[in-house]
């Protein structure tokens, strides 16, 4: 072959790769489906949005894999939870990875990100972080979250008017740590909390019974990721209801975004109390 052609077909290979090269999506690390739901409402279409731990799974549990780290060094941006800074797992993986990707940011929660007021704290700090990392999108993200906290407010005030009937009544609970908020918000009597079914031990759970009894409990609220159901025991020896919500979108079927996880909980919870 002539070596003019074999130069002008070298260029034309070039030149065909380069815009696939250009066109490589952009991919940011989400520690998860919380930072992930609301990264896919801010972010600019064709972003690539993965997550560390899924839905379903207990934060603290989680064994992170191997492939994991192919994810952190793929990542153009690591978004992760403040709590998650100090999962020896996580650090471990961080750095592994040797990447610019261990710059990772950390949101701040001064509150649950599963309730209103905290995933409007939430969105502002991703949107913050977003505006830092990739200031292009600024004016993008900026909108998608006034977009977003404006529906973030209007589900607030439709779950206000909802649970007016449960602050009238207050009707008492025991609730796993991680859901006391959602029914302390709804305004609920929480007799007292438990943790993770391993910490449930004889003593503790004698306390919470003897709690339950002396506070009238009609509902036993179980957090998914720390174990579904850890709380059925209780509810049996008190004669009350139980239900399992969840921290996390992603983990029961159809709730795969805040909104929807939010919506579930409150559903199951109106609906056992209208029961009870």
């Amino acid at each position: 072959m002539p070596l003019r052609l074999v130069a002008v077909l070298t260029l034309c290979l070039t030149l065909w790769a380069a815009p696939a090269l250009a066109e490589k999506p952009v991919r940011i690390l989400a520690g998860t489906t919380l930072v992930a739901d609301a990264l896919r409402d801010l972010c600019p279409e064709g972003v690539e949005i993965r997550v560390l731990i899924p839905g379903g799974a207990c934060p603290g549990h989680f064994d992170l894999k191997p492939g994991d780290l192919a994810l952190v060094q793929d990542a153009q941006a690591v978004i992760l939870h403040q709590w998650q800074k100090d999962m020896a797992a996580m650090r471990n993986l961080l750095r592994a990875a040797q990447s610019e990707a261990l710059d990772a940011d950390y949101l701040p929660e001064p509150e649950n990100p599963m309730l209103p007021r905290g995933q409007e704290a939430l969105t502002r700090a991703v949107q913050g972080i977003l505006e830092r990392r990739f200031p292009a999108w600024a004016g993008h993200v900026r909108a998608r979250a006034e977009a977003r906290t404006a529906r973030i407010l209007a589900v607030e005030r439709e779950m206000e008017a909802a649970f007016a009937p449960l602050r009238a009544a207050r009707p008492a609970v025991l609730a796993s740590a991680l859901q006391a908020p959602l029914a302390r918000w709804a305004g609920l009597e929480v007799a007292m909390t438990y943790g993770r079914p391993e910490e449930l031990t004889p003593g503790r759970v004698g306390a919470l019974l003897e709690a339950g009894r002396a506070a009238n409990v009609v509902l036993v609220m179980d957090n998914i990721q720390s174990g579904a159901g850890a709380g059925r025991s209780l509810a049996e020896e008190l004669g009350a209801r139980q239900i399992d919500l969840t921290s996390f979108p992603g983990a029961p079927d159809g709730a795969d975004t805040w909104e929807q996880a939010l919506r579930a909980n409150v559903r199951l919870l109106l609906q056992a109390l209208a029961g009870a």
